[in-house]
């Protein structure tokens, strides 16, 4: 079972509840902190997407449909002549539509709202928007996960009032990428689990899962510099890619002497792909495909603790909760 089947999921939700489906995103939780703070929810496990990443893994899960539909294939992909970065930038992504645009949702996206990328737009058109706090409260809320929560909780409580149908955005990933699964998160989670509990108390039908999980990563600065060397010399434009799943666009008469190049330097750190044997759409990925296989693996954000992207299980196994309303 992927993210895919999370529309699904919800239409059955929404046509079975009682006051309404509350709908918790929690970005880069894993399935193993899952089971062991989400205590009153039926908690099953979905897989990622390939690469297991939020621009890709957000958009399958609100329109349930893969990556070679949507043409989201990870976080910096071939747009034209050049690169895009998904998040932020302005790629032409296909009009689909989303379980939310579906059902009218009122959606409080948080850091989401304040992106004006065409990324965004494709999560959460056609839905009613709450106003997010300003940027800089919601970094510092970011850095502390029991605040975090608690501000989520206050706004979705503000907004229930009105509504029949909520998805909110919960940001744990900043503070796993810097601090890994530490008490802060548990300790969140917890506080999250007690609120879907309270919520289903009173008649709503909670729902929670996550896009990724994360792994500790210690990159070796001598592979980073070696994957530069091969797309300085063998490749059209920079690599692209989502963290521990990265690719190449190599030089057209280049793509078999780059493919065994890359799994010569990278040695066991990898496993080397060609990006139709993963799904992966192109041209928007390279042909050549890296995969982490350990924490030595050359990421792009070398200052990382904790990263995703790769095929681990820790990285797509993804939690899925429901808290069931009383009746």
């Amino acid at each position: 079972m992927s993210l895919a089947e999370i529309p699904s999921r919800l239409d059955h939700a929404l046509s079975g509840a009682d006051r309404g489906v509350i709908v918790l995103t929690v970005d880069g939780l894993s399935s193993d902190v899952a089971k062991q703070t989400w205590l009153s929810a039926s908690l099953s496990t979905l897989s990622s997407t390939v690469p297991s990443t939020s621009a890709t893994a957000l958009l399958t899960a609100l329109t349930g449909v893969s990556a070679d539909v949507h043409r989201v294939p990870g976080t910096v992909y071939r747009n034209g002549s050049g690169l895009v970065h998904a998040i932020n930038g302005t790629p032409a992504i296909p009009v689909l539509p989303t379980v939310l645009q579906r059902h009218g949702a009122t959606v409080l996206a948080r850091e989401l709202d304040l992106l004006e990328g065409t990324w965004a737009q494709a999560l959460l058109r056609g839905c009613t928007r709450v106003p997010s706090s300003p940027r800089h409260k919601l970094a510092a809320q970011a850095e502390d996960p029991p605040l975090l929560v608690a501000n989520v909780v206050a706004d979705l409580d503000k907004a229930l009032p009105d509504s029949r149908f909520l998805w909110t955005y919960v940001n744990v990933e900043d503070h796993v990428r810097s601090n890994g699964y530490d008490e802060s998160v548990h300790e969140a989670m917890l506080r999250l689990d007690a609120h879907a509990s309270r919520w289903a108390a009173a008649g709503w039908t909670v729902v929670a899962h996550s896009d990724h999980g994360q792994v500790a990563v210690d990159p070796d600065p001598a592979l980073v510099e070696a994957w530069d060397a091969i797309v300085r010399e063998e490749c059209e434009i920079p690599s692209g890619g989502a963290g521990r799943t990265r690719w190449l666009y190599p030089k057209p008469d280049r793509v078999d002497a780059v493919f065994d190049r890359v799994a010569t330097v990278l040695g066991a750190t990898a496993t080397v792909h060609h990006a139709t044997d993963l799904g992966l759409p192109q041209p928007e990925t390279g042909p050549v495909v890296a995969v982490a296989a350990s924490p030595a693996f050359p990421i792009p954000d070398p200052s990382a603790k904790f990263e995703h992207g790769g095929l681990s299980r820790d990285e797509i196994d993804v939690p899925f909760a429901v808290w069931h309303a009383a009746h």
